[in-house]
Parts: C-alpha cells; structure tokens; sequence
C-alpha cells in the first residue's frame, strides 16, 4: 500500500471536520459566565454546552464500527458536515438553553462521525510503517482543537458575540464540505449486517447514567441519587456484555478486550483526554473568576502551550516511529504528571504567567503520548478488530471529555455552595481538590502504560 496525494487530502479532509466539531467544546467554557446570565441559569446546567455535546458524540461513536462497514467514508462524511453545519445554526439563533443545549446535540454529529473516520481512513489507506506520522499529523489536528477552543470562544465573545461563535464553525464547516467531497470516496465493500439497538440502546443508556451520576458529586457522596445512577450504570454495562456475547448482530466485537494490552491501552487513552478536557475546563474559568481576568485573558492563557505543543506532534508521532512507544509514552506521562501536581500544589494562587508555563508542560505531556497511546493499543489488534478497537478507542475519548468535564466541575461546585467564605476563594479551593484528582489519574496512565508494554512482551 502506498501514499498518494488524494488519499492523504481524505484524511486531512475528516481532520479538518473533526477539528471545527471539536473546537467547539472547549470555545464555550470562556463564555459561561456571559450564558449563565443571559439565560439565567449555574454553572452545573449551562456546563451541559460542553458535557451533553460530548456525551453525545461518545454515544455516536458506539455505532462508528458498525456505521465504517455499512456505509461509504463519503456517505459518512457528508451527513457529519451537514449535522455540523445544521447543528451549528440553531445554536447561534438559540432563544433559551434548552433550544441551544438542542443544537449542540445534533451537531455533535460532525466530531461523532468524522473523527473515528479520520483513524479508520489512516489505518486503511495508509502504509503501516507511516500510520506513526499520520496518527501525529491527524492528532495535530484533532488534539489543537480543544486547547485552541478557550482562545477562538474568549477573542469572539471580547470583541463581538458568543452567537459568532457558532456563525464562524459553520463557515468553515462549510469550506471543509466543499473541499472533502472532492477528495473523500469508497474504500472498501459494504457490508449490511444488522445493527444491534437493543445492545445500543443498553450502551447509551449507561453513558448517560454514568454521567449524571458523576454530575450528583456537587450534592455530596451522601446523596442517594449518585449511588442508585452508579449502580444503574453497572447493571447497564453488565447487561450490555451479556447480551452482546448472544447477539449475531453488529455493534461492537467484544473480542477486541481479550488483549490485555489494548485493555491497558484503551484506559491511558481516557485518561490522557479526561485530563486534557477537564483541566481545560477548570482554567479559563479559574482565571476568570479567581484571578478577576477578561474572557479574552481567560481564553488566551491556553494559547501558548497548546501551539508549541500541538506543532510537535508529527515529530512525536515520528519519535514512535524511529524509537518505539516507550520513550514518548513514559516522558509524556511523567510530564503530564508533573504538570498536574504543579497546578495541584500552587492551586489556591495560579497567577496567568503560572498557568501559561505549567499548561505548556502539560499539553508537551499531553501531546507526546496521546496518539502514540492510540497507535500503540491498535496495534495488537488484527484485521476487522482494528475498527471496533478504533471504535472503543473514539468513544472513551469522547466519554472522558465529558465525564472530565462532570468530575471537575461537580468538585469545584461543592466548595463553591459554601456560604462562610467568598466565591472567588470557593472557586480556588475547589479547583485545588481537582486539580489533586487529576494527579491520581496521571499516576494511573503511568501504570496503564507499564502495564501495556508487559502485556505486549507475553504476546
């Protein structure tokens, strides 16, 4: 198999849309303040922007290898543009919450459908020995989005209006459509296996309780709701693996869990992304509220890091290439972790500059192991596996943006409710408390990454 120029432009194509329908998730945090008071509504409702967007994505990636062999990468390419675009307007024109809450759920879509495309189309059309510099450069695109994300929403909210936020995406959506039909085509023979709602519906369901459930943290562990949510969840889950080992029908192939190192793969992976997302949700509004800045400060303070970081990812997806997964694996977790306990101990006093360096630290972590963790777990994987492995891959990236997001913002709203100190400190201490869990989880990505390479060693 080799490169060619169209097929590089497909995948660049299914990038580009991936990157507008990610953008948009980390662009509204700078602009919740501003939400909150035209629509009269907190933080734990107007955070459903982002978390209902991802959690709706996620869900849509459950379907994204069963969806890969019923339909043509053009079929799919195009009903993600035109989800986007469609998605997009009715939020900018949005009356109330609930109609924008709306549009973000239908254009989840465009980053639902194209993202786990975009791999697929680099594991199919792509030589082997270069799937290393093409997850790099597609992960440049994609992992840019959500860092650049509080810049894009904190410039167009300072200077013109949240709604433009909306209006620039689909513009842009638009040029992308324009140009992927040119280059976006069949790939390979259809197949119509039938779809297992039932396995789907079961699927869905549980993301959705698992989120709620997290979201009750900010009513404390005491709180009835959180524990009956968590155990529907488990039940769900439960249900989900019984009936799929039954079922002839397509959704996902269980199969791909009996390599423990793409098990231990797959959970680095989440959490790599349940950090990225959370912590760059917790920032702009930290910056905000504790530190009295503008949105445009708030959105700016991430801008640095993530350029500098996201510019260097071909040269990591490189580095695997040459040198292996161990190297930028256990380099990118450590500085991941580092970065987080940084934030976690000077918590109560980040000033901008502070947060500047520490972020940039954080996204070279971030950026050194998140593609390569990907292209490492698939790697064990053989032949049709490799789409569900793409599939379950896509999806806890998207559930853990979403359940990062729940987490973070429950921890910080149980300080924040109370009513013997100021909000700005509340909102300090809170932020401390997360930004310690996210220490935790980067512990556990470095011992997911051990894990994964002694795995591999018994295959």
């Amino acid at each position: 198999m080799k490169e060619n120029t169209k097929n590089v432009l497909a995948v660049l194509s299914a990038a580009f849309m991936s990157f507008v329908g990610i953008l948009t998730e980390t662009s509204l945090n700078v602009t919740f303040l501003t939400m909150m008071k035209q629509f009269d509504v907190g933080l734990d409702i107007i955070q459903w922007t982002t978390t209902g967007y991802l959690l709706a994505i996620a869900i849509i990636m459950i379907c994204s290898s069963y969806l890969n062999d019923r339909f043509t990468a053009r079929q799919l390419f195009i009903v993600a543009c035109v989800g986007f675009m469609l998605g997009s307007l009715i939020s900018a024109v949005a009356p109330n919450f609930p109609i924008l809450l709306l549009g973000r759920l239908i254009s989840a879509l465009g980053a639902g459908l194209s993202t786990p495309l975009m791999f697929n189309l680099v594991t199919e059309v792509m030589p082997r020995e270069k799937w290393g510099v093409y997850m790099g450069i597609a992960g440049l695109v994609v992992a840019m989005a959500p860092t650049l994300g509080p810049a894009f929403g904190g410039i167009i909210t300072f200077y013109l209006n949240w709604r433009w936020i909306f209006g620039f995406v689909t513009i842009f959506a638009i040029i992308v459509f324009i140009a992927g039909l040119l280059v976006v085509g069949k790939y390979h023979e259809q197949t119509k296996s039938s779809f297992d709602w039932l396995s789907f519906i079961i699927l869905a369901a549980a993301f959705v309780t698992l989120t709620l459930g997290v979201n009750q943290i900010s009513n404390g562990f005491a709180n009835p709701a959180l524990w009956l949510l968590l155990v529907a969840t488990v039940i769900l889950i439960w249900l989900f693996v019984k009936i799929s080992k039954k079922s002839a029908k397509k959704l996902l192939d269980l199969a791909v869990f009996k390599q423990k190192a793409f098990v231990y793969g797959a959970l680095a992976y989440f959490l790599l992304q349940f950090n990225n997302i959370g912590i760059s949700f917790v920032l702009p509004n930290y910056i905000q509220i504790v530190g009295k800045q503008s949105s445009l400060i708030g959105g700016l303070i991430l801008l640095p890091g993530s350029i500098i970081a996201g510019l260097l990812n071909p040269y990591f997806g490189s580095l695997y290439d040459k040198k292996g997964a161990k190297l930028p694996l256990y380099l990118g977790g450590s500085l991941m972790l580092i970065s987080c306990l940084l934030f976690a101990i000077f918590g109560l006093k980040l000033t901008v500059m502070m947060i500047v360096m520490i972020y940039g630290l954080m996204m070279l972590g971030h950026r050194m192991s998140f593609s390569n963790t990907l292209a490492e777990a698939l790697k064990v994987e053989k032949g049709t596996l490799r789409a569900d492995a793409t599939a379950v891959c896509q999806t806890s990236q998207q559930l853990a943006g979403s359940v990062g997001t729940t987490i973070l913002a429950a921890i910080i709203s149980v300080w924040q409710k109370q009513g013997n100190i100021s909000y700005a400190v509340a909102t300090a201490q809170g932020s401390q408390v997360a930004f310690y869990f996210t220490v935790f989880t980067a512990l556990i990505i470095l011992i997911s990454d051990w894990k994964m390479f002694r795995a591999e060693n018994k295959i």
